[in-house]
């Protein structure tokens, strides 16, 4: 009995360890079944992850590729750069140089307008003065004539002495014999009288010639200076003639430069029309006013006072960019001149500025609160406060920005 009690005990235990081994068995057989499936879930992602890895790789290769080609153009930008450097460089010493004989030419021209105006000044000057010199002289020249013939006139009268026989001894003893000769007392009788008369004459003015010789070359050197004052004023007004002539030429032609380039910008801003500009209120290109009149498409020729707020500022642009055109500059700054203008507007001004910048190798900097306008730059300056009371200025290099952003 106790045999077969050992036995079932020891059946029991190993019937207990056969169940655990066998629930372990099921419990090991799900883990596996599990760990298969995760296994099948893993190999598709690993196998998907590998065509995207592949996809990247392509994609990246030709990344590569693309990075590789912009290193090779930006290995060639130090060059281009130079160059252009050097051709700007050039240009500014080019315009300066030409600033400078421009200056000195104007500075020249005014110097020798002064010096004109100033010798034109002291020669009226000088011709009033001669003027009344003259006149004062002439009068006196005339009393002392009037003066001269009421003497002879009155020695004529009295004395019956003819005026070339005036410097001659007058007296009744010439080609007399001494023995004839009249008597003394009644010679000084007669010479008493004589003298009478003489003083009754009034006094004489002994100098009246030598005066009038003095007043005649006076007079004779008034003269030469007036042919010398007539001259100068003839050489004068010959100098003033020339420079108005060049001036009216230099004139002309930088107007017709500025007609044409203004009816080709405005043509360009308002796609189509036609603008010009017209010398008015004188024949004279250096007193005339300017008139513009323009013709905006769909529209007859009008004064640029008949154009709304937005034509207005767009012609007037076109003639600033005429004026620009003509005679170009390193650099310009525009403050704020798109405020008046729409968002169209504002397209085709920035589209002109682009096509500037190509033509003159100009370097534009524009003041502007329009969104438009700051999309179409090239890099941008701001000022921001990140405290109160400091500024900070920030800048943005669009073409960066967009290729960081791609």
């Amino acid at each position: 009995m106790k045999d077969l009690i050992n036995k079932i005990t020891s059946a029991q235990e190993e019937y207990a360890i056969s169940l655990s081994k066998n629930e372990s068995i099921k419990s090991d057989s799900i883990k596996r079944s599990e760990r298969i499936k995760n296994i099948d879930i893993e190999l598709e992602n690993w196998k998907s992850l590998k065509t995207n890895s592949e996809k990247m790789t392509l994609e990246l290769a030709d990344r590569k590729l693309k990075i590789n080609h912009e290193i090779e153009e930006n290995q060639k930008n130090p060059e281009r750069i130079a160059t252009s450097k050097g051709q700007n460089i050039q240009n500014l010493e080019n315009t300066k140089k030409r600033n400078e004989e421009l200056d000195r030419d104007l500075s020249e021209a005014e110097n020798k307008y002064n010096l004109i105006n100033q010798n034109l000044k002291s020669i009226q000057e000088k011709l009033t003065t001669l003027r009344e010199n003259k006149a004062r002289n002439e009068a006196t020249i005339e009393g002392i004539n009037n003066r001269k013939r009421d003497l002879m006139y009155t020695v004529k009268n009295e004395l019956n002495i003819e005026n070339e026989n005036l410097l001659l001894t007058s007296s009744d003893i010439n080609g007399l014999e001494e023995e004839n000769f009249p008597n003394i007392a009644d010679q000084e009788q007669k010479v008493e009288k004589i003298k009478k008369q003489r003083e009754a004459l009034g006094s004489v003015n002994l100098r009246a010639d030598e005066e009038t010789k003095r007043y005649e070359e006076e007079i004779k050197k008034m003269e030469d200076d007036r042919a010398d004052l007539y001259s100068a004023i003839v050489k004068l007004k010959a100098s003033i003639d020339e420079l108005n002539q060049k001036g009216r030429e230099r004139l002309l032609e930088a107007f017709n430069k500025i007609n044409r380039k203004f009816n080709d910008v405005y043509t360009k801003l308002f796609s189509g029309g036609s603008a010009k500009l017209e010398l008015v209120d004188s024949d004279d290109p250096l007193e005339a006013g300017l008139e513009m009149l323009v013709s905006p498409p769909g529209k007859r020729l009008q004064s640029i006072t008949l154009l709304s707020g937005g034509e207005q500022a767009l012609t007037a642009l076109s003639l600033i960019f005429a004026v620009f055109l003509v005679n170009p500059s390193p650099i310009c700054v525009l403050d704020e001149v798109d405020a008046p203008l729409d968002d169209a507007n504002v397209t085709r001004f920035c589209a002109l500025l682009d096509e500037l910048t190509k033509i003159t190798k100009t370097k534009f900097v524009i003041i502007t609160h329009h969104a438009l306008t700051m999309s179409r730059m090239h890099r941008l300056y701001g000022v921001t406060m990140p405290e109160k009371g400091i500024s900070q200025l920030v800048s943005v290099d669009l073409q960066k920005a967009e290729g960081l952003v791609a």
